[in-house]
């Protein structure tokens, strides 16, 4: 008989992953100036500062994300589906971790005076992790807090199946932009991605609402 945890070892890597930087934070904290530069404009340049304590608990709160993402799907009403798309449920939580932790580390870096392109990693970084998100969407069943949720593929379970079909690929797409964008760069790169990203999000969204219909006539 297998025993079930209530923590898992994939529960203490993605939040250990994601923490890193406040951990990071906290050994640096004499080396780091009162002030922080926390956001970064499309040029690299950064553009809004918190201060040292504010940055801190930024760091913490954002590494807790993953936590927070296990807790939502213990509070799904159709939680016992997660088993069946545990796999791509678990690849999305570390690509999250992974995110977070490359950006909050990025962002103490550069308050190091240690420059970096972090724009483009970041743009780099959620590039990759929308197309292996792409790759596992046809094996997502329905749920409420995962996957693509419009009120007509949680009405129907066809729906729910054909539009993840149709959306993996979008995503992908979206993924592809993305890493386009972070070898372009500027504001050029920018407006590749979310132009691309519109037109990925929006379309799922669109063919469900048709499917809808054209199944319910």
């Amino acid at each position: 008989m297998k025993l079930r945890t209530p923590w898992s070892l994939m529960d203490l890597l993605t939040t250990l992953i994601a923490l890193s930087p406040a951990i990071g934070a906290i050994l640096l904290y004499d080396r780091l100036p009162d002030v922080l530069a926390s956001h970064f404009s499309f040029n690299n340049t950064a553009d809004r500062y918190m201060s040292k304590s504010g940055a801190m608990i930024m760091l913490v709160l954002l590494g807790l994300v993953p936590l927070v993402i296990r807790l939502a799907r213990h509070m799904d009403p159709n939680r016992a589906n997660y088993e069946k798309f545990s796999k791509a449920y678990e690849v999305t939580r570390a690509g999250v971790s992974v995110v977070l932790a490359v950006a909050g580390w990025g962002m103490l870096l550069y308050n190091l005076n240690i420059q970096l392109k972090m724009n483009a990693i970041i743009l780099g970084l959620i590039g990759l992790m929308l197309m292996v998100m792409g790759n596992y969407m046809t094996q997502v069943q329905p749920n409420y807090t995962f996957g693509i949720r419009t009120p007509w593929t949680l009405s129907n379970p066809e729906v729910w199946r054909k539009t993840h079909r149709f959306g993996g690929p979008m995503m992908m797409l979206g993924g592809a932009s993305a890493l386009v964008a972070a070898w372009v760069g500027g504001m050029a790169g920018v407006v590749i991605f979310l132009t691309v990203l519109i037109i990925s999000v929006a379309s799922p969204v669109l063919y469900s609402f048709l499917l809808y219909r054209k199944l319910n006539k």
